[in-house]
């Protein structure tokens, strides 16, 4: 009986490692189940994105001409390939063109930035010329009254 005994619990032991490792998956603790429903607690990169694409009013131009040039579809689907363009923004451009605003390029957010600098400008100018105004209004009245609000320095010599 003890050679029963003794093959039956080493035959026990992995089973009860399995089902010890079973009911830690149940439980749902120490397994890789549980550890990935965890947030990792790391600053994840920001992906990286290509810039978009701008284009001068040249380069617009000259695609059209040769998109109008170009005699079948074909030509006009190989030249768009060959750009990296699609058939929309030819669109758009041409619709810009007939309406005159090809050429006007967008103001960007360094113009928009500079009017908003030369605006406050102009405002703290006023206030400078007011505050000035105002200091000769006291200095006249402070004259005719015959009381002097700072104190007159004097020149020493020695």
């Amino acid at each position: 009986m003890d050679k029963t005994k003794s093959s039956s619990m080493q035959g026990c032991q992995p089973a009860e490692a399995s089902s010890s490792a079973s009911e830690l998956t149940k439980s749902g603790k120490d397994t890789p189940v549980a550890a990935a429903k965890v947030n990792d607690p790391q600053v994840k990169a920001k992906r990286h994105y290509t810039p978009r694409r701008s284009f001068s009013a040249a380069y617009k131009e000259r695609i059209l001409i040769a998109y109008d040039a170009c005699a079948n579809a074909a030509e006009r689907g190989a030249l768009l390939r060959r750009e990296g363009l699609y058939h929309s923004r030819i669109c758009a451009w041409k619709s810009a063109r007939s309406d005159g605003k090809l050429n006007k390029s967008k103001k960007g957010k360094q113009a928009t930035r500079t009017d908003h600098l030369t605006r406050e400008n102009e405002q703290l100018k006023k206030k400078l010329a007011q505050a000035a105004a105002i200091i000769e209004l006291q200095k006249k009245v402070s004259d005719l009254l015959g009381t002097h609000i700072l104190p007159h320095e004097k020149n020493e010599e020695n």
